[in-house]
């Protein structure tokens, strides 16, 4: 569903987007970054994200290690 939102991780992550549009800030940088049907992002053990999401997405998220 569109809006904002922030996940906390332990492992270390792996989205993968499938379809829609979403911009994300991943913890402990300052910079948002663009994803699209696609594309993927990673996230950090022990780090959290946020998450903008623009309009209805489909996603496929991975525990890394």
């Amino acid at each position: 569903m569109p809006g904002e939102y922030t996940f906390s991780t332990a492992a270390a992550e792996l989205m993968e987007v499938i379809s829609g549009e979403a911009e994300v800030l991943i913890g402990g940088t300052s910079e948002w970054k663009k994803v699209v049907g696609g594309e993927s992002f990673e996230v950090p053990a022990d780090s959290s994200f946020t998450i903008k999401v623009k309009q209805v997405m489909d996603y496929c998220c991975s525990f890394l290690g």
